[in-house]
């Protein structure tokens, strides 16, 4: 991977670019023409690198950027740009896993966190500019062809003051091509050593120059198919190595709440025939269904991309350009069949099984039952997303007192809309008739009454395991859903920078401007999930809008220079003033909100001599919350929640707690709680307010004259947020409202009139704090040979030392401050080292790829092995009795992966590039805690890769 710790000029400069600011205000002021010439000699020399506004001739800022080129990113061999930029040290496990695992759910997009502090805290730009987000406020990369990136620069600093909102964590900026001449076709191929996993991408790059017009254009289309977590060994079962004891309750065994407790047909009895209750025996593990192996490890996709620029030259001093994207995708993720889950789940699933019904075998109603609808099929959602964005505006120079002052203006206009198909699922209004009252009418079975028939229904029939259940009733009670979500954006944008006076150190620079953007998102569900009367979780609908005005300042200012010690010693000054405004709907309510933020940031260069620099930051830090944080409808969830009031935990309770739970219906004695999960609907909160922090950065840059082709980086950060935004479970909101006496928190507490909890209402709110600290470093190293070749080794890393938070009424320096802590998942230590060797034609590129151990509790108890539960032991260091953890820890090793790619350049104006990924085939270290697999997004999946790309030049 090629890594830098200077942007690439070239790549970025689009002609002279950009901004200048008008300067009649020094127009009085003394200036040398020569200078001037001098000046607009070396204009074109002047680039904008990512962390700052102001366009110079000197790229060394005071803030670390990390760049990845365009030979590293075709070496890697990656088939997309989450797949690129899962490999940066600076990113972690949070993000980029939904092409990868944990597809449970997702909609196939990938977005980019940095730093552990979440993806919607970390910005992504195009060029420098703001791209179409999601609802959430972050960006889907994956619309984004790899095709056309010319680099992708991470800058790993806060950037609020420069960029605005979300850039916490850092920035990633994706450079695209430019300035491109002739014609380009290239085809990759490539697949996972397993044979699953294909992937084939084609693509045409057209590029011309015609007289004062440019234009570039390109036109891929890449196809990846899924591999599957039951085609591995380590994710065919829900806790990986133990067969049974992880599947979920509701199988093809069925499980049915009688007067005599939970019940499941005795698998010897499954088959055709009359079911009597002496078939069904005590549910037990062996009732257990294993859903894994039908969910994806790789969500299968296909995506159509157009990308064009073109740039027209009115005059030396006057520009115009549009850059437009469009992307279609089509994705689609798969999980285990619907679970028919009556009794056990929220309101809509209050559906009684009726002892009328011909199939009933108990005699009686039953209020609760489960069941595996297997005949049905697999869930899965076709994802199918149409996005387009568009730039356009006109930039330039002008000169006022001998200065040239470059500006720009600019608007974008994006939209996205993604429409879900969703196959296999139930209507529960037609599962409500189908286990009601039934009765034979002529050798058919028919539901309701011989005097209230229900036309069309076919009673359900879940007694006689999966053989029982028919193809007219799985046709009868399944359905297929329809969502829409729609995302836009509108952006405005006017720059100015350039050179305002000269000082005895050098020439002042700056950069202004203002910025309005507005971003809307609109969910609506599918008619039966909005009614509740769908197998998919119940979600409301969202409509809402959030519009930002901005206007901010930038100033690079020498101190010193030419002195003992200090060759130069620069400092940058940066500040921004917004104001956002919001509107949506909580219900059918209409509501709306605002709010203001400054943000400002100090930054010094210290040229201590040729060799040696010294950098520095200290900058504010916000987050305006998303649409989706303040008016996303309640969306529901299952949690594991005691309710303090139930049967079991009210007599525990102190008297006050008692009395609030009385007060508030619950029956003396407690309420009941049929299963350990509660109802909760989790959504926005439309009185949140910004996140706020700081962010401290300090590096040494060192070129040494001694050593040819030799530099190396080493930053220090350390980033505080306050106010930042933290939900409260189900638990919390219980907790703080019968336990705590909070009352405020009370009315988010729904309950029936028998006293049980109904709903739980959860959201988000300005409660946590968080600190984290750390150290990047880079070093590259080049040198030539005369009869060997050139060499260039190349390292990233990235030290997390301390992350911690803390909720509201905690202190964060009481916090857990360790960072492979117990149930963490924040890896202290990531790198890549990359060596590429040239010669001739030939160009050799071999790579590592590290991550550092983790360690999580262990939850599996060891007397699996010895019971035949589990076939092997999965926590690697066991306590001993007595021990305050006496289960012990699982100790997740370190990995290091190796890739392998060369690449040959041929006569006819062509290349072909070969390579491998995890060459050795390493597999991943088994992990406790994930969702549906046992293994982190961080580790590759099983089997390693190849890849063969060809490309042809005209």
């Amino acid at each position: 991977m090629k890594i830098t710790n200077k942007a690439h000029a070239v790549a970025f400069k689009k002609s002279s670019l950009t901004i200048g600011l008008s300067a009649a205000l020094f127009s009085g002021l003394s200036f040398q023409g020569v200078a001037a010439e001098a000046r607009t000699a070396e204009k074109v020399e002047r680039i904008e690198v990512t962390g700052s506004r102001i366009k110079r001739a000197d790229i060394e800022g005071s803030s670390p950027v990390t760049s990845i080129g365009r030979l590293a990113i075709e070496s890697s061999g990656v088939q997309n740009i989450g797949e690129l930029l899962q490999t940066v040290a600076q990113a972690d496990l949070s993000g980029l896993t939904q092409l990868t695992n944990n597809t449970n759910g997702n909609d196939g997009s990938q977005t980019i966190s940095l730093r552990n502090l979440g993806d919607n805290r970390t910005l992504v730009l195009v060029d420098g500019r703001r791209f179409l987000a999601l609802g959430g406020g972050q960006v889907d990369i994956s619309q984004i062809p790899i095709a056309i990136v010319e680099r992708v620069d991470i800058l790993a600093d806060g950037a609020s003051a420069v960029y605005g909102t979300d850039a916490i964590a850092g920035v990633v900026n994706i450079i695209t091509k430019d300035g491109f001449e002739g014609v380009s076709l290239d085809a990759s191929i490539g697949a996972n050593f397993e044979g699953d996993g294909e992937y084939k991408q084609a693509g045409i790059s057209i590029g011309t120059i015609k007289g004062n017009t440019s234009l570039f254009l390109n036109i891929s289309k890449s196809e990846e198919k899924e591999i599957g977590a039951g085609d591995r060994e380590i994710s065919q079962y829900p806790v990986a190595y133990i067969p049974e004891r992880f599947g979920s309750a509701f199988g093809l065994y069925g499980i049915f709440g009688t007067s005599d407790g939970n019940l499941s047909l005795d698998p010897a009895k499954e088959g055709d025939g009359i079911r009597t209750a002496d078939d069904f025996e005590p549910f037990g593990t062996k009732h257990r269904y294993n859903f894994a192996p039908t969910n994806y490890l790789k969500t299968p996709s296909d995506r159509f991309n157009v990308f064009a620029k073109v740039n027209h030259e009115f005059s030396d001093s006057l520009r115009a350009f549009v850059d437009f994207t469009y992307n279609q995708r089509k994705s689609v993720t798969q999980i285990a069949a619907v679970p028919l889950t009556a009794g056990f789940s929220g309101p809509q699933w209050e559906i009684p099984f009726s002892k009328d019904s011909i199939y009933n075998p108990f005699g009686e109603d039953l209020a609760s039952f489960g069941f595996r609808t297997l005949p049905i099929g697999p869930r899965t959602n076709i994802q199918d997303y149409d996005t387009y964005f568009i730039t356009g505006g006109f930039e330039g120079e002008f000169e006022v007192a001998d200065r040239v002052l470059l500006w720009d203006v600019s608007m974008s206009r994006g939209d996205s809309s993604r429409s879900v198909k969703g196959q296999n699922y139930v209507n529960l209004q037609n599962l409500r008739n189908a286990v009601g009252p039934s009765f034979i009418a002529d050798g058919v079975a028919q539901c309701g009454t011989a005097d209230n028939t229900i036309a069309g229904c076919v009673p359900l029939n879940i007694f006689n395991g999966e053989t029982g259940f028919t193809s007219e009733m799985a046709n009868y009670i399944g359905y297929e859903l329809n969502d829409q979500v729609n995302t836009g954006t509108t952006n405005f944008a006017a720059n100015i920078s350039g050179e305002l006076f000269e000082l005895p150190a050098g020439w002042l620079g700056f950069a202004a401007g203002v910025e309005k953007r507005t971003n809307t998102f609109v969910d609506s569900p599918d008619a039966l999930i909005a009614a509740g009367l769908s197998s998919s979780n119940f979600r409301e609908p969202t409509n809402g809008s959030q519009t930002a005005e901005e206007a901010y300042f930038e100033f690079a200012v020498p101190l010193l220079a030419d002195l003992p010690g200090v060759q130069q010693l620069d400092i940058s000054l940066a500040g921004r003033f917004a104001d956002f405004e919001n509107s949506g709907f909580v219900g059918v309510d209409p509501v709306t909100s605002n709010f203001d933020n400054e943000s400002f940031k100090v930054g010094f260069t210290w040229r201590i001599y040729d060799d040696l620099m010294l950098r520095g930051n200290y900058s504010d830090t916000f987050r305006a919350p998303s649409v989706d944080n303040l008016f996303a409808g309640g969306g529901e969830g299952f949690p594991s929640v005691q309710d303090p009031c139930n049967t079991t935990q009210f007599g525990l309770q102190l008297p006050d707690v008692q009395a609030r739970c009385l007060a508030d219906n619950v029956p003396s004695g407690g309420s009941t709680q049929p299963t350990g999960q509660l109802r909760a609907l989790n959504g926005g909160n439309p009185e949140l307010k910004p996140e706020e922090g700081n962010t401290k950065t300090f590096g040494i840059v060192y070129n040494p004259s001694w050593l040819d082709g030799f530099d190396m980086t080493i930053d220090y950060y350390k980033i505080e947020l306050e106010d930042a935004l933290s939900s409260i479970s189900a638990g919390g909101m219980l907790d703080r409202c019968y336990v705590q006496g909070e009352e405020e928190f009370c009315g988010f507490i729904e309950r029936r009139e028998d006293g049980r909890i109904a709903t739980v209402r959860t959201s988000q709110f300005n409660l946590d704090q968080l600190e984290v600290e750390g150290y990047d470093f880079n070093a590259n190293y080049r040198f030539d040979t005369q009869d060997l070749g050139n060499f260039v080794f190349r390292l990233n890393g990235s030290y997390t030392d301390k992350y911690r938070s803390a909720g509201v009424g905690e202190n964060i320096n009481s916090a857990n401050n360790r960072v492979a802590s117990i149930n963490s998942d924040i890896l202290r230590w990531r790198g890549t080292f990359n060596t590429t060797w040239s010669y001739d034609d030939l160009t050799v590129t071999w790579g590592m790829r590290y991550t550092s151990n983790l360690i999580e509790s262990c939850t599996i108890p060891d007397n699996f092995v010895d019971d035949g539960l589990a076939t092997r032991e999965l926590c690697n260091q066991r306590g001993n009795p007595g021990d305050e953890n006496e289960a012990g820890f699982n100790r997740i090793g370190s990995v290091v992966y190796h890739d392998l790619s060369a690449s040959y350049t041929l006569p006819w104006q062509a290349s072909v590039r070969v390579g491998m990924r995890n060459v050795f085939r390493k597999e991943p270290p088994i992990a406790l805690n994930p969702f549906a697999n046992s293994f982190y997004s961080a580790h590759d999946i099983p089997g390693g890769t190849w890849f063969l790309n060809y490309k042809q030049d005209f």
